[in-house]
């Protein structure tokens, strides 16, 4: 203990830091023979050759070899400003922009311009890991603001405002966000800058990513905003972009009083930027444009290969579909082992299907129980490592669904462990169940479940997305479909894990919203998960359905028959058990599932892949004696099955218009009025 005091005090500032997550992978990745890394955010790409032909030439000239002014070649400046000024953006080239090493050590010198030791600043949970240790290398303490999993991980404006102290001096994120690929949008971005406003804080952006955007909303940036340019610092690298990793050189951009006083830390960090690194920042900005948009084609090729990936594995992670950077931020099922400690389950990937990838502790508290996935490699490696994964996930069973609630239990053995998780499943479950069943009696929704091996949380998140726009429509948490989860799902309860304190606090919250909340949801989207024989028959005991939507059985690259054969019992199960008093809608291409249509009492609606044909602007999707025109963007099959799933529910149950679900099917953002009209 002695030693380890007086370590502490012989390195006070580095006590409290710890070595990236992200480089930990790398290292332990290094020492194993054969590894895939879809780890570090290394884009797969070289240098564009004009870039390297310019500074070639420098080099040459004997350009190089001496310092720049410390805040960067005025030749580079000036062609940061005309690249600002395209942008909206209007900066002197002069005083208000300093070259620097790459983003992160514009971030570690604006902090330490701008904070003081025991000053908080506030970080989105998740954002890229190493925002966590430069905060701490400032002396300051991170708060985290979780971010709206269930909206893409979007802002959540009140955990933001919960997060403001006497002691917040500033916020610092990313966007897109590293690691969700979340594209913040304008709205939620001035929201941000209100609060800043509100409680004059800074706001630092790193916008490494800004040029990989996949969505059609034009990308908005806080430096935009003229009136708020003294209370914003925005960063920018050239490392992703143009696939200079390597040259380390970047800059940032403020009102000249911060850049002032930044250059002065600057100045005693680094002197000045790499001159040859400057050189090749001048020619990217004049000659980069093409291979931005050539790299940009190519990250989106990857992320659908991967969604379609995640898709076949629907049974192991839920996902939000990244709409920039080159990140993806699966979670991990509550019915996989180790699903609550990423670490571990990580370190045991890169060990047994030597793929290396990120664990989603790394990027904040509510990190956990993801990991993060790079598809900015080359495809071939995606494509292995998934192969890999398949086999790694093949060759693991699943946890018990229980363990979805099962607290940490330190200093006891695994099997005494077990035994507790058992006992407290048998408390838990019927009460949940109980409560769940009261909040239903009292609140009346109309409920539509969804049933598969792949694409139930696909379907969930479109058919929130559709039929949010007219009714009060809320989608079950994450993969809360277990006998515990679903409950939890209709009380709209999220379990906490890591103590009986916690577990007793969700209990009480789960009550009170039984018996008092006053929310009232015209519409519950909720997944049945089956994973053995008598499962369906136990969530049956939670909820009757009113709709189902039976997706695909057909055995993916990663199922095998023998759960097939048990899911498709289980669905019998809930056509015995639910009859009449339930609608159908069912993947008619399916052929396991044609033989359960001649067991319902209600006839169903089918969907069928020919009910698709392509047009020159796009596809059209025929149904009910329409069709319509569909230009919003489908990444991969379970999307499309989804699309169609949620426009035939729409037209037959629901009083949606059709100029409703053509504005869906653009992909235009509808309001979500949430109407008191009552689902047919």
């Amino acid at each position: 203990m002695g030693v380890a005091v007086a370590a502490e005090r012989r390195f006070m500032r580095t006590a409290h830091m710890k070595l990236s997550p992200i480089k930990e992978m790398e290292l332990a990745a290094s020492r194993i023979s054969g590894v895939v890394s879809l780890a570090q955010g290394i884009p797969s790409f070289d240098t564009p050759e004009p870039i390297k032909a310019f500074v070639q030439q420098k080099i040459a000239e004997g350009a190089c070899a001496k310092y720049s002014l410390t805040p960067g070649l005025p030749q580079l400046r000036e062609v940061i400003a005309e690249s600002l000024l395209r942008e909206g953006m209007h900066y002197d080239p002069d005083d208000e922009i300093l070259v620097t090493c790459g983003s992160i050590e514009a971030i570690a010198a604006t902090l330490l311009t701008l904070t003081q030791p025991g000053d908080e600043v506030i970080l989105p949970s998740p954002s890229y890991a190493s925002y966590q240790e430069v905060v701490r290398m400032a002396g300051c303490s991170p708060r985290f603001a979780a971010l709206h999993e269930e909206n893409n991980f979007a802002f959540d404006e009140d955990a933001f405002e919960r997060c403001v102290s006497a002691r917040t001096r500033a916020i610092l994120y990313c966007n897109p966000n590293n690691p969700t690929g979340t594209v913040f949008s304008q709205a939620e971005t001035r929201k941000l800058v209100a609060l800043a406003e509100r409680h004059d804080l800074f706001l630092i952006i790193d916008e490494a990513y800004k040029d990989f955007v996949y969505n059609r909303e034009a990308y908005f940036s806080p430096a935009q905003i003229a009136a708020v340019r003294s209370r914003v610092v925005r960063v920018f690298t050239f490392s992703k972009a143009y696939g200079m990793t390597g040259w380390r050189v970047g800059y940032l951009h403020s009102d000249a009083d911060n850049v002032r006083e930044i250059l002065k830390i600057h100045d005693a960090l680094v002197t000045c930027a790499p001159v040859v690194s400057q050189y090749a920042a001048i020619a990217a900005l004049e000659q980069g444009d093409p291979f931005i948009a050539e790299f940009r084609r190519a990250f989106k090729e990857r992320r659908d290969r991967t969604v379609e990936y995640l898709d076949r594995l629907s049974h192991i992670f839920d996902y939000q579909k990244p709409e920039g950077a080159y990140f993806v931020f699966p979670r991990v099922k509550d019915t996989m082992r180790w699903a609550r400690d990423s670490r571990r389950l990580a370190m045991d990937i890169l060990e047994h299907a030597k793929v290396a990838l990120v664990p989603g502790l790394a990027f904040g508290p509510s990190g956990e129980a993801h990991l993060r996935i790079n598809f900015g490699r080359e495809m071939h490696d995606i494509d292995l490592a998934f192969e890999r994964l398949d086999h790694y996930f093949r060759q693991r069973s699943a946890t018990l669904p229980s363990a979805v609630v099962s607290p940490t239990v330190p200093k006891t053995t695994e099997g005494h462990a077990v035994v507790r998780r058992r006992q407290f499943r048998q408390l838990a479950v019927p009460y949940l169940r109980a409560l769940a069943r009261h909040f239903l009696r009292r609140t009346k929704p109309q409920v539509i479940a969804i049933v598969g091996s792949r694409g139930k949380t696909v379907i969930k998140r479109v058919l929130g997305e559709l039929l949010g726009t007219r009714y009060r429509v809320r989608t079950n948490p994450r993969s809360y479909n277990t006998a515990i989860g679903l409950p939890l799902a209709v009380l709209n309860v999220e379990i906490e894990t890591q103590s009986l304190r916690s577990i007793l606090r969700t209990f009480l919250q789960a009550t009170w919203i039984a018996l008092f909340s006053t929310e009232k949801p015209e519409i519950l989207v909720l997944e049945l998960g089956v994973r053995q024989p008598g499962d369906m028959h136990e969530l049956l005991q939670t909820v009757r359905p009113d709709i189902a939507v039976l997706t695909n059985l057909t055995p993916s690259y990663s199922t095998d028959l023998e759960f097939l054969q048990t899911l498709q019992n289980e669905m019998r199960v809930l056509c015995q058990e639910v009859g009449s008093q339930c609608q159908w809608l069912i993947d008619g291409d399916d052929p396991l599932l044609q033989e359960i249509v001649p067991t319902l009492l209600v006839p169903p609606v089918l969907l069928h892949r020919h009910q698709w044909s392509p047009n020159a602007h796009g596809l059209m999707l025929h149904s009910n004696g329409h069709s319509y025109h569909v230009t919003r963007e489908l990444v991969g099959e379970s999307d499309r099955v989804s699309v169609q799933a949620a426009v035939m529910l729409a037209e037959r149950w629901t009083t949606l218009t059709g100029e409703e679900i053509n504005r869906f099917l653009a992909g235009e953002d509808g309001a979500n009025t949430q109407a008191t009209t009552n689902i047919e």
